[in-house]
């Protein structure tokens, strides 16, 4: 879900509610369930509109606000009182945990027991647009954001100098306009002010502002340009020595052109110094970025996270992998494991003189290998020749004579 729409600065009422509409659908396609069940659903939200207690407690885990319940509609409404309730719930619902919090709440035990095939679920659909301007409104009412010029514009500077050029895609700080005042304009590059009447603006994402929002006093993004000559934005591994450096302090290194440099940790670019290792030497302290150029074994930043393995094995070559994949392979399949493996059987009406195992002699009387298990355990478990226990058949106990035993009634006649 994209919260980087364009944010009209002009007066505009931004909604403040937000609908979630729900359904009830059915089987893998997802298909709209028939009349009977949509009613049993408009039926749950009535009862919930007498009493939604419930609802409210689903809802605040989820960093919503309820403000009221529609069985018509098949609605539920909500609110937000800051960015990051709605940002959290935007992600819930991307993730589609609202789909299945609600489905816990308003579906009874017995659609859990359903086949895949009459599968029933609660299909979940929020407006994206509303969505967003809810996320406006909520970043104008905060008194400032932070979004991304949308096009090159000039502001007015609020202090000594020329005016404030903002090119497309620079990211400054904005405040809305108060008690008829224009638009103030922070430069997040070097600090410059600058005003307009309706600026050109994009809000960035929610996750971006909540950065911004946490360091405002004291992060500057920079103009984007590079300040070190090293290709890579996170380097791990070896690095040359391009220019000679004295150490100036105990915890720099000095360089000569051509030395090696072991990365200790990690290179990140845009950092003017990281910690190094001098390879003739030994020596650990601190080297500047822009004294230092790529090796033949800097590993880049999709390599950085990597163990040594791990590295040569996303390295192979296509050609080396099928080549070694093709000699396991006929490895394997020159075993032939009928040598290594053989069934055996039990005939059905298998006797002492029966021969049923394929490795018995031909001819002879044979033991019963049943007995012979029973004489071994000593217990009323038969071991058959597969190895597979079996317990006998209990047979019928002969009842005891009574100790008050009447007359039999045809063992002659009674006087």
């Amino acid at each position: 879900m994209s919260m980087k729409s364009m944010l009209s600065t002009s007066e505009e009422n931004f909604p403040t509610v937000l609908p979630v509409l729900l359904e009830l659908v059915r089987g893998p396609e997802r298909l709209p369930a028939d009349e009977e069940l949509q009613e049993m659903l408009r039926g749950k939200l009535r009862i919930l509109q007498a009493d939604s207690d419930e609802v409210k407690a689903v809802f605040m885990e989820l960093s919503a606000h309820l403000i009221s319940i529609s069985s018509e509609e098949n609605a539920v409404f909500v609110t937000f009182r800051t960015f990051e309730e709605l940002w959290k719930f935007s992600t819930y619902y991307t993730a589609g945990f609202l789909s299945h919090c609600l489905e816990n709440l308003l579906l009874d035990q017995k659609f859990w027991l359903m086949s895949l095939e009459e599968d029933v679920a609660i299909e979940v659909r929020v407006q994206d647009e509303t969505l967003n301007l809810i996320y406006r409104g909520i970043l104008m009412q905060e008194g400032s954001l932070f979004a991304r010029c949308s096009t090159n514009q000039m502001f007015d500077s609020c202090t000594s100098g020329g005016d404030l050029y903002l090119e497309q895609g620079d990211i400054a700080q904005f405040e809305p306009p108060f008690l008829g005042s224009g638009w103030t304009v922070l430069c997040l590059a070097d600090g410059a002010r600058g005003t307009a009447p309706r600026p050109a603006l994009e809000p960035l994402i929610p996750f971006h502002q909540w950065f911004l929002k946490s360091a405002a006093e004291s992060i500057l993004v920079g103009d984007g340009k590079a300040h070190c000559d090293f290709p890579l934005p996170f380097a791990s591994g070896t690095c040359l020595a391009t220019k000679e450096y004295d150490a100036e302090g105990p915890v720099e290194l000095s360089l000569a052109p051509g030395d090696r440099i072991i990365i200790v940790g990690h290179l990140v670019s845009c950092f003017d110094w990281f910690t190094g290792r001098k390879e003739s030497t030994g020596d650990v302290g601190l080297v500047k970025t822009s004294l230092v150029g790529p090796s033949s074994d800097v590993y880049s930043s999709t390599d950085i996270c990597l163990e040594e393995e791990e590295r040569t094995f996303f390295h192979l070559q296509e050609d080396t992998i099928i080549e070694e994949t093709v000699v396991s392979l006929k490895q394997k399949s020159s075993h032939d494991f009928g040598h290594s493996y053989k069934l055996d059987t039990i005939p059905l009406d298998f006797k002492g003189n029966t021969g049923g195992s394929s490795s018995s002699r031909v001819g002879g009387p044979q033991p019963d290998p049943s007995r012979g298990a029973q004489r071994t355990l000593g217990q009323n478990t038969v071991v058959a020749v597969n190895r597979t226990p079996e317990i006998p058949p209990e047979e019928p106990k002969t009842p005891e004579p009574s100790m008050f035993q009447g007359p039999s009634c045809c063992g002659g006649k009674h006087n």
